[in-house]
């Protein structure tokens, strides 16, 4: 076998081998042996046709069943020779393919880039220092509160933010609309879930009435032929209740499956403290990611963009239907190319550090990071157990550790800033990243 290597670019490489007539017809001649040793053909006892009918009746196939063996064998022979790490399966292509001549196919394909990470000195990363304080608690504490309101009945005109039960009905031109009818209806007024002006139009009035009132659809109501409508509802209005905050008892500590207030801060302390900390590891990854892309322009083989935008749309198609939509048609791989161009160019990097740090899996990190995570559990020993069973679980969280070991190499040499925020602001910031943009 003879091979030449042709750089097109840092990542592909066409191969030229070539592959002695010899050893084809060698191979071909021995195959061919051990299929008359068990070929049935007419006029002839099994075993015992001759060679020329052999070759006759069987030749083009076994000549094709060699060609590929040789193929694959010369192939992977050749990327050894040369030192060369594919990515995915090559194209070939016959420059000679002939009975009695020397075989002569190239191979094109993509190989891992080689590159050395750059710009790490110029990163400039800013660590928050935020802390969990009594006041974040209280407003916590608080918040709990808020989400198991008590509604008691008063005898007063219902005002902004009372709870007030209705029948109502719809008309649109005097006629009843579809969907325009409800009864014992919950609402809050003020917190906009009804149409323009119905809220608004049900204060000041009292339980045990019966009034109309006047509101108008949005132009871009999701119904079109209400759209733009001004509609007269009949409404019964039923109860005004007003708001009231439950106390922060023992009582209350148990409906969240503790038994004292002094139980209840503690969890609650300990739950937004995990919070904190995965936010902030967030905070920092994203800058590590974004300094990395931004400094280190990677030459991409096309074939891990190719493999990572058809795993997001099966991911993206997944969780539609864990959503409840069936029939989901085939999504354009186009839709999800620069995502996964981001993800390949960032593993790409990363790995390069890796490399070039001689980065080993930290297994004391491991083991804190699955008991961390078995610890919200109520058998924590149970959940660490199931980890070190699951090698694809466990696979997953030593991973997770070596970016948080190449985080800390980053981190490590980057110029790093220091900045105090409150929980309140992390949080808000958290969820205002989390927004779609457009």
């Amino acid at each position: 076998m003879s091979v030449q290597v042709e750089a097109q670019g840092s990542i592909k490489r066409i191969l030229t081998v070539t592959i002695p007539q010899a050893e084809i017809e060698s191979s071909i001649d021995r195959r061919t042996n051990e299929v008359a040793k068990q070929a049935r053909l007419p006029g002839f006892r099994p075993g015992k046709a001759p060679i020329a009918a052999i070759k006759q009746q069987f030749g083009a196939s076994i000549r094709g069943e060699i060609i590929a063996q040789v193929i694959e064998k010369n192939y992977s022979e050749a990327l050894q020779a040369n030192n060369l790490k594919p990515v995915g399966y090559p194209k070939i292509d016959f420059v000679q393919n002939e009975s009695g001549k020397d075989v002569v196919f190239k191979a094109t394909l993509e190989v891992f880039p080689e590159f050395k990470v750059e710009g790490l000195d110029k990163f400039e990363i800013t660590k928050l220092n935020v802390e969990v304080t009594e006041k974040d608690l209280e407003k916590m504490l608080e918040n709990l509160k808020k989400q198991h309101m008590i509604w008691e009945p008063v005898d007063r005109e219902a005002a902004q933010e009372d709870r007030v039960i209705i029948d109502f009905e719809g008309f649109i031109d005097g006629k009843a609309f579809e969907g325009g009818k409800s009864q014992d209806f919950r609402l809050i007024l003020g917190s906009n879930t009804m149409i323009p002006g119905f809220e608004a139009n049900i204060i000041g009035k009292k339980a045990g009435t019966e009034f109309e009132i006047e509101a108008t659809f949005p132009n871009n109501y999701g119904v079109a032929e209400l759209s733009d409508k001004t509609a007269t509802f009949k409404i019964n209005l039923k109860e005004v209740s007003a708001p009231k905050l439950p106390e922060l008892t023992d009582e209350f500590a148990k409906a969240f499956q503790v038994d004292t207030v002094d139980a209840l801060k503690k969890e609650v302390k300990s739950n937004m403290e995990r919070e904190l900390e995965f936010t902030l590891k967030a905070r920092l990854k994203e800058q590590v990611i974004e300094g990395l892309l931004a400094h280190n322009k990677v030459e991409l083989p096309e074939a891990l963009v190719q493999e990572e935008a058809k795993r997001l749309s099966g991911q993206a198609q997944e969780r539609m239907k864990s959503w409840g939509h069936k029939n989901i048609p085939d999504m354009p791989l186009d839709m999800f190319i620069k995502d996964a161009e981001k993800r390949v160019a960032l593993g790409l990097i990363m790995n390069q550090i890796i490399r070039a740090e001689n980065l080993k899996t930290d297994e004391a990190r491991v083991k804190a990071m699955i008991e961390k995570l078995a610890s919200v559990y109520e058998n924590p020993q149970e959940v660490v157990k199931f980890f070190y069973q699951n090698q694809a679980k466990l696979a997953e969280i030593e991973q997770l550790v070596l970016e948080e070991q190449v985080m800390d190499q980053v981190i490590a040499a980057a110029k790093v800033t220091e900045k105090t925020e409150t929980f309140d602001e992390v949080m808000k910031h958290q969820a205002a990243s989390a927004l779609p943009q457009g």
